[in-house]
C-alpha cells in the first residue's frame, strides 16, 4: 500500500514530495523481517521487483529522488545509476556502515556500483568518535552528521544547497542520524529489537493510515503516476516509513 504526499509539511521534509509504504493491514509488511528496528515479528523476506523497478524510475522531471533501505545492497545496488532514485543502505551499526561504504564507489576505486550508506547512532557517538559533534571517523571512514540535527529550521530541501547529502549517488562519507525520541535506546542498539522512528508520533499516524487504505492499483503503478505528476525540479523522498519488500 502506498501513500503519496505532494508537499510535506513536516519539519525535516517540509516542501518535499514524500511517500509512505506499508503492507496490507500490517505497516511493517514491506520492511525486511530481519531489520533490527522491526519489533513486529512480521515483514518481507524478499524484494518486490516490480515495485523496485518503478521506484528506480520515479524521479521528477529535472528533479531529485532518494530513499533508504534495510535490505542488503547485494539485492538492489545495480539500480543505483545516474538519473535514477538514489538508494541508501541503512546499516545496523557504524562498523557495518564503514564496511559497506568501502565496498562501493565512495570507498574503493574501481568499484562497479555505488553504495551510499547511512546509519543511526547513539547520542554520544559523535563525542566518542571524533573531536567534533558534527563528524566522526570509524575504521578510517568519515561519518557526517545530518545537518538538520544541529542547524535551526533546516531540512532536506535546503541540505547541500538543493543537493541533499542523502541524494548524492557517490560520496566520500557515511551520513549519520542520531537516535532520538522515546525509542532512542533501542534504535541505537542493534541487539535490542525495536526502535523504528516510524513507530511513534505523526509518522505512525500516516503509516497506519497507509496500511489501512483501500487501493485499486499496484504500488508501482501508483508511484509512477505520482512521480510524473510532480512539478519539475521537485525533490522526492520515498518511504518516510516502509521499504521495497514484498509481503
Amino acid at each position: 500500500m502506498l501513500k503519496t504526499v505532494e508537499t510535506s509539511r513536516a519539519q525535516k521534509t517540509k516542501g518535499l514530495a514524500v511517500t509512505y509504504r506499508a503492507g496490507e493491514k500490517e505497516k511493517f509488511g514491506t520492511c525486511p523481517a530481519t531489520c533490527e528496528l522491526n519489533p513486529s515479528g512480521c515483514g518481507a523476506s524478499k524484494i518486490d521487483q516490480e515495485y523496485l523497478e518503478a521506484l528506480s524510475d520515479a524521479v521528477p522531471a529535472k528533479g531529485i529522488s532518494f530513499t533508504y533501505s534495510h535490505f542488503l545492497p547485494l539485492h538492489w545496488m545495480k539500480k543505483n545509476l545516474p538519473g535514477k532514485t538514489v538508494i541508501n543502505y541503512s546499516a545496523a551499526t557504524a562498523a557495518i556502515a564503514a564496511k559497506f561504504f568501502r565496498l562501493g564507489k565512495g570507498g574503493r576505486k574501481g568499484a562497479e556500483y555505488s553504495i551510499p550508506v547511512v546509519v543511526t547512532v547513539a547520542p554520544d557517538f559523535w563525542k566518542q568518535s571524533g573531536p567534533s559533534d558534527k563528524s566522526a571517523l570509524v575504521d578510517g571512514v568519515q561519518f557526517v552528521r545530518c545537518p538538520a540535527e544541529y542547524l535551526p529550521k533546516f531540512g532536506c530541501q535546503n541540505c547541500g544547497n538543493g543537493d541533499p547529502l542523502c541524494a548524492r549517488l557517490t560520496r566520500g562519507y557515511v551520513v549519520g542520524f542520531t537516535a532520538h525520541g522515546v525509542h532512542k535506546k533501542k534504535a541505537a542498539s542493534p541487539d535490542d529489537p525495536g526502535g523504528c522512528y516510524a513507530s511513534g508520533g505523526n509518522v505512525l499516524i500516516h503509516w497506519n493510515h497507509t496500511a489501512d487504505q483501500v487501493q485499486d492499483e499496484t504500488d508501482g503503478d501508483r508511484l509512477r503516476r505520482f512521480a510524473k505528476s510532480l512539478a519539475p525540479r521537485t525533490i522526492l523522498r520515498h518511504h518516510i516509513a516502509g521499504d521495497f519488500g514484498q509481503e
